[in-house]
């Protein structure tokens, strides 16, 4: 994992990473549950040698179980914060999306507006600018009076 915990100033040490951080919690909870039965363990060897040997082997089994439940648990929870970033992220980009498509829906809107609103001049345009360009075609019959005789 890198450090994404660096301070912008130069002369603050470095906060632990998040593995090293990941790594303590494990050892902590891995050993704090462990450290009466180290104790009793302890005072089994001074007063029974020969039961103490079988009953460290066993909570050293025992300890092994809950290391890996530690480590799964830890993994569980990693994953859940991991998913977590993932919804609001894709909460964010549905947002972004609908914001955008709802832009896009209101411009397209407005494009078809404009485009039923110059329909009708266009055409009347395309009329004009079609008689101009060809004179001898030109319809003097709606042209008042005073155009025909100049």
């Amino acid at each position: 994992d890198k450090d994404n915990s660096q301070d912008t100033s130069d002369n603050a040490p470095p906060l632990p990473s998040s593995s090293q951080h990941e790594e303590e919690t494990r050892h902590t909870l891995a050993t704090e549950s462990f450290q009466a039965v180290l104790k009793v363990l302890a005072d089994l060897k001074r007063d029974d040698p020969k039961s103490a040997f079988p009953a460290a082997r066993l909570v050293g089994l025992y300890r092994r179980l809950w290391e890996s439940c530690v480590s799964r648990h830890i993994d569980g929870q990693k994953l859940e914060q991991s998913n977590q970033i993932l919804k609001e992220a894709s909460t964010h980009l549905t947002k972004a999306r609908d914001g955008l498509q709802l832009r896009h829906d209101k411009q397209l809107s407005r494009l078809r507006f404009f485009e039923r609103a110059l329909e009708s001049p266009r055409g009347r345009l395309a009329i004009l600018l079609d008689d101009w360009n060809h004179p001898s075609r030109l319809n003097l019959a709606g042209l008042p009076d005073m155009v025909k005789e100049g």
